[in-house]
């Protein structure tokens, strides 16, 4: 039976908030276009932008570590490199996540925003074409709502489904279907996409996206209450195209 894709979101910093987009390009075996294109090293990490390769985000800044994080908006531009961080509507700082000499407001911010002492100071990466994903082969990631409605039955409150960080959300009745479609293929819209795994979740869907405070336990009451602690599926371009919000999604 085919679903409907209901959201799309990039995040260009990991661990910082999402961007909506209405439709984006795929391409084969690659993340979305400026999906985690950016990360915030606490202390030095030995990335090199020269040579990169895939870094446990322990050595970054991320909601798993500092749950403060959510509290602050992002908005990125593709086009200009401009980054502004913004929190509870008015703007902290400012700068271009594309020239080393314009992040020294955005990296002065970050190293006194944190509740806990960082490693060393914060420093921006990036690395044209590479990814800060927590999966070393750099997948997209989807997520079935009726899943997080299962959720939040057991759970006994609303969750927002971005605590879950997924770049793709679609809606149909029967909660946790997506984890039967792995090792199978998947077509949203005209691309087909092989499903690799399911996704594990870490501490940091514990985050409150407008408190900035760990207000659930959630890999915990999954566990609990379903035998694993997983939410979603990671999926994989075998074909370069282009998505949209309303496309169909069906298994094959």
């Amino acid at each position: 039976m085919p679903h409907q894709l209901t959201a799309i979101y990039r995040y260009p910093v990991k661990g910082f908030s999402a961007q909506e987009l209405p439709k984006t390009a795929i391409k084969p075996n690659a993340p979305l276009a400026w999906d985690r294109a950016f990360a915030i090293e606490n202390g030095p990490s030995g990335f090199e932008p020269t040579n990169p390769a895939h870094i446990s985000k322990n050595a970054f800044l991320v909601l798993m570590k500092q749950p403060e994080l959510a509290r602050l908006r992002t908005e990125f531009d593709p086009a200009s490199g401009i980054m502004t961080i913004s929190e509870n509507g008015e703007i902290k700082a400012k700068g271009n996540l594309l020239a080393h000499q314009n992040q020294i407001e955005l990296e002065a911010f970050l190293a006194n925003y944190c509740d806990k002492p960082l490693r060393g100071s914060p420093k921006i990466l990036h690395s044209p074409g590479h990814a800060f994903t927590d999966s070393r082969t750099q997948d997209l990631t989807l997520i079935n709502l009726a899943s997080i409605r299962a959720l939040e039955e057991k759970i006994g409150s609303q969750l927002d489904p971005l605590r879950f960080r997924a770049n793709l959300y679609f809606d149909c009745e029967q909660a946790w279907l997506e984890h039967d479609w792995v090792g199978k293929s998947l077509k949203i819209g005209n691309v087909t996409f092989r499903v690799r795994k399911r996704t594990q979740r870490c501490a940091a869907t514990n985050a409150n996206l407008k408190t900035g405070e760990r207000d659930q336990m959630i890999p915990k009451v999954l566990l609990q209450h379903f035998d694993h602690s997983d939410m979603g599926i990671h999926i994989v371009a075998e074909q370069a195209g282009s998505i949209s919000v309303g496309d169909r999604i069906q298994p094959e």
